[in-house]
């Protein structure tokens, strides 16, 4: 989409979430916070992708997201964790 809608693509053309998650969106800041500190850990950007143990760390701290949710929750946090750095850096 392209144009003034731009601005209106997360809620779709008649205000509803497109979202099929709205679950994972509630617990992201606090599964950010559980996340940091493997994220942020000295050397971490330097070692292989700490995908394999933030996966394992998200399952632990809520047992009852579905595995896949815990996969979309994972790359969401690195995804947002690079940005973030990336904006600190400048």
């Amino acid at each position: 989409m392209t144009g003034s809608n731009d601005n209106n693509v997360a809620t779709g053309h008649a205000g509803s979430e497109r979202r099929a998650r709205p679950h994972l969106r509630d617990i992201f800041d606090q599964a950010y916070r559980v996340a940091y500190p493997l994220l942020d850990a000295p050397g971490s950007s330097h070692s292989d992708s700490p995908t394999h143990f933030l996966r394992v760390v998200l399952h632990d701290a809520f047992p009852d997201l579905h595995l896949q949710d815990v996969a979309i929750l994972s790359v969401s946090i690195e995804r947002v964790y690079r940005e973030r750095s990336k904006t600190e850096a400048q």
